[in-house]
């Protein structure tokens, strides 16, 4: 179990680093932190840190949203702490993405494919090979969540 990293309102992004002895980063509003789990067990002790299991917040959005593939999870809905994964969660290659955290997602057309970059509030950014697109329904799925569930 870790219980050595909770995700606060400062947390931006949690993503796979590919390492053998820290398989995450996390990215924060002031620093960087390499963690020796995974993102997806991350993310699931920290939604029972704050009052539900992951498979509960899951099936909660699908119940009010009806949100089946890669919904966005209320890790902490009374912070105000949303994220979204990039791919599905069990994929070794998905991120963590916090709604509170992206300030911009736009297509960087200068690479050929092209990617996605993800731009924080704190004016750094993520380049990710996953599209446009499905970052952006998936950020405005987020804010969809957001609002239900600050209104139960």
């Amino acid at each position: 179990m870790i219980k050595d990293y909770r995700i606060t309102r400062k947390t931006l992004a949690i993503v796979p680093n590919k390492d053998i002895f820290y398989q995450s980063k996390i990215i924060e509003r002031e620093k960087e932190i390499y963690h020796s789990s995974s993102p997806f067990p991350i993310i699931k002790e920290n939604c029972m840190h704050y009052g539900a299991a992951y498979d509960g917040r899951k099936k909660s959005v699908q119940h009010h949203l009806d949100f089946h593939q890669k919904p966005p999870i209320p890790v902490a809905p009374s912070k105000g702490i949303y994220t979204f994964p990039t791919e599905a969660p069990q994929n070794d290659n998905c991120c963590w993405l916090f709604f509170h955290g992206v300030k911009n997602i736009f297509t960087n057309t200068e690479n050929n494919p092209p990617n996605t970059i993800v731009l924080f509030i704190n004016e750094k950014w993520l380049t990710l090979d996953t599209s446009t697109y499905t970052l952006q329904n998936q950020y405005d799925r987020t804010g969809m969540c957001k609002v239900v569930f600050d209104q139960l």
